[in-house]
């Protein structure tokens, strides 16, 4: 289903909140996320694993472009203000769920990943979850040289090393569904990822050795984008192996905003900078991309249907503020056959953006 905020959407607030409190989260509400709680560090860090399905599903939480460096004027101890740095907040949404898995999805600390940083902000705020995480690298970390800050902080969950020779690429099983951990930045128009790369003949092995399931994919990059960054067009031929593949929904950031498109099918590129009009389809002809670059950071504008016609009527839910910015984690129940999401803001939540809905998969 598609709603963007509309006044039928607030009319029902109070009936879907109370679904969603009952099948998404069945241990707490997001307004008290944990028994314990101290008023100035907000609720206690601990997030308990979930090692048996839920008869609704497993539990996940993702979001991206997180925790600003000691450095950056507003950081304030992970404080921040209302337009960055937020971090503190978003973590809170984490305390005391369920969970059977947390995604973050790359730029995990500004700006550069390094190892230092990691062990003292990522850590002090998003620690309590490393057991949980499943990661992927951004940008920001390949700033360190060959992201050794990031991968000496994650360890095996990184990945690092593959019998392909795709680091930081990954593969598991939640539930009923397959995940796909992909690394974005190996993919740019120097290193491509077409046909008999070493991303694309790992990618094709995993899918083929998984079929008939429910396959959820993430990395930092966004193949379209209404953000500040935009297309990128390199991932081109990733995201057309996952549609043949049958891959259901991908998990992206790198744009500071909040995205929900379309079930959108088969991408083209233009050049190696700039996509063609990605093509609405029906749901299970297609695959649905979030971008959730919410993480706390700060956010980038988006653009209108003005300024980018070429995605106008592709996307279904949208929202970036640079004074009043949005923060929060992107929440998704994934069941047999279907899933449910829900976007979740940081509090204090200082606007009135609310995503939240189901889908079905191949």
């Amino acid at each position: 289903m598609g709603f963007e905020l509309s006044r039928r959407r607030r009319r029902h607030t109070g009936l879907i909140a109370g679904l969603l409190a009952a099948v998404l989260l069945p241990t707490a509400g997001y307004a008290a996320l944990s028994g314990d709680s101290d008023p100035k560090t907000g609720p206690t860090r601990t997030a308990v694993p979930q090692v048996a399905a839920d008869a609704d599903g497993e539990l996940i939480a993702a979001v991206g472009d997180i925790a600003c460096a000691p450095t950056n004027l507003v950081y304030r101890g992970g404080e921040g203000s209302p337009a960055g740095c937020r971090e503190n907040k978003v973590a809170d949404l984490l305390a005391g769920q369920r969970l059977a898995a947390f995604l973050p999805l790359g730029d995990l600390q500004y700006e550069k990943g390094k190892a230092e940083e990691f062990a003292n902000v990522y850590d002090q705020f998003f620690g309590p979850y490393k057991a949980i995480s499943r990661p992927v690298p951004g940008n920001h970390e390949y700033q360190t040289a060959e992201a050794a800050g990031y991968y000496g902080y994650f360890g095996k969950q990184a990945e690092q090393e593959n019998t392909y020779g795709v680091p930081g690429a990954y593969s598991y099983d939640i539930g009923s569904w397959h995940m796909i951990a992909v690394n974005s930045n190996l993919c740019s128009p120097q290193n491509r990822c077409d046909k008999g790369s070493k991303m694309m003949t790992w990618l094709k092995d995993d899918m083929a050795a998984h079929p008939n399931k429910c396959t959820l994919a993430y990395w930092h990059h966004p193949l379209w984008s209404a953000g500040h960054h935009g297309d990128y067009a390199p991932l081109t031929p990733v995201w057309n192996a996952l549609l043949d593949g049958g891959v259901d929904v991908v998990l992206v950031s790198h744009d500071h905003n909040y995205q929900r498109f379309e079930p959108l099918g088969k991408a083209t590129a233009n050049s190696d900078t700039a996509m063609a009009p990605p093509v609405v389809v029906p749901e299970d002809k297609g695959i649905r991309q979030f971008i959730v670059g919410t993480g706390g950071a700060n956010n980038y504008d988006v653009a209108d249907e003005h300024e980018r016609p070429d995605l106008a009527g592709r996307i279904a839910a949208k929202y970036a503020g640079t004074s009043i910015a949005l923060f929060g984690m992107l929440f998704m129940r994934l069941a047999e056959g279907s899933y449910t999401w829900e976007f979740v803001q940081a509090q204090p939540a200082p606007i009135d953006f609310q995503d939240a809905g189901t889908g079905t998969c191949h």
